[in-house]
């Protein structure tokens, strides 16, 4: 978890991973922003939620996070969420509507994460637009869920923007606190 005040030292491994976890969040953004799109212009949405599963897979797959509790928790929520979306439809979609609502959570949960290192504005707001979201999505709302995703994607921008600024080791922080 990042720690501005520390400097890491870092290998190319860490470089590559701060790159990668920065590249997933670049590419959900886009992900959910592209839902948005198609949802506000009453189109199937699906495969750029699907798009979106897959980057926040590979985005919290890097994620640096001191506890390995939390950590394995968050990753649990995006792959959970990413097999249920490949899953064959069930029930009028259910499976893949709570998939993706399992993806939203993780989005969340990394919202969350970095607005309590690096204090980026409206951060807490993305689970506030993300959580009603995975619901109106779920009963078929699509343009409350269109207009609940853009939201979020526009905070989700500010974030990435935010992250490709900010110097490879403060994604790393202190690696003397990281439970093995």
């Amino acid at each position: 978890m990042a720690d501005p005040q520390h400097t890491a030292q870092l290998d190319g491994f860490d470089r590559l991973t701060v790159r990668i976890y920065r590249s997933g969040l670049t590419l959900l953004t886009l992900g959910l922003a592209t839902s948005s799109v198609l949802l506000l212009l009453g189109r199937d949405a699906a495969p750029a939620q699907l798009a979106t599963s897959l980057a926040s897979a590979l985005a919290i797959w890097n994620l640096h996070l001191y506890d390995k509790r939390i950590r394995w928790l968050v990753q649990g929520f995006a792959w959970l969420g990413l097999a249920l979306q490949l899953l064959p439809p069930v029930f009028h979609n259910s499976l893949p509507s709570a998939g993706f609502g399992f993806v939203l959570a993780a989005i969340s949960a990394v919202a969350l994460k970095e607005q309590f290192c690096f204090r980026v504005p409206f951060l807490r707001l993305i689970p506030l637009a993300l959580a009603p979201a995975a619901f109106t999505g779920w009963l078929g709302f699509g343009l409350v869920t269109g207009a609940l995703h853009g939201v979020a994607a526009v905070m989700l921008a500010l974030l990435a923007v935010t992250k490709w600024r900010q110097p490879l080791h403060y994604d790393i922080g202190n690696k003397a606190h990281y439970q093995i």
